[in-house]
């Protein structure tokens, strides 16, 4: 009985345990290396959500070379998080995707270390992420969020989205 709670309490710990890859990201143009100063390690855990219905929270992390490190949580809390994410919707378009693609927008949030490497020198507060089906991944960096209103549809309709708002256009190849 007691080796069949210690095995149930055990998993039950790793249902919970935090699940993340790391992979290292090399930029694939010169204003992608000139912005970030050579490769990136990018970090992404996802934690599985405490109560049932919640989503998960996924933590990205992105990491310099010399240690510097810039985290942001993925935006999937909100129907204008959701809105702004869709195939076609407000991130896409500021990406340069016109298509199906559904970029993956992440939030800012406190931690990290040194100086941001980032749209310097305040960092973005945002980042939309694409992985392409050729594994080329494409990162913008914004510097605020996009707005909605109610249009009086299912969906909020997004307000433009100015492009002096856009502080970083990069493209990698992953694991090179």
């Amino acid at each position: 009985m007691r080796f069949a709670l210690i095995a149930v309490c055990l998993g039950l710990a790793a249902c919970a345990a935090p699940q993340g890859t790391s992979e290292r990201l090399t930029p694939s143009d010169s204003a992608t290396q000139l912005a970030t100063g050579g490769p990136l390690t990018l970090t992404i855990v996802s934690q599985r959500p405490t109560q049932e219905g919640m989503d998960p929270l996924v933590t990205l992390t992105v990491t310099t070379a010399d240690g510097r490190a810039l985290v942001f949580q993925e935006a999937n809390h909100t129907n204008t998080d959701l809105a702004a994410q869709r195939p076609g919707g407000p991130l896409a378009n500021v990406m340069g995707f016109f298509g199906e693609e559904a970029p993956t927008l992440y939030q800012r949030v406190e931690g990290g270390s040194g100086a941001p490497f980032i749209c310097a020198p305040d960092g973005p507060l945002y980042l939309g992420v694409h992985r392409a089906d050729n594994g080329e991944i494409a990162i913008v960096g914004l510097k605020s969020a996009f707005e909605f209103e109610d249009a009086g549809t299912s969906e909020p309709s997004a307000l433009p989205y100015s492009p002096d708002h856009v502080c970083a256009r990069m493209k990698f190849r992953a694991g090179r």
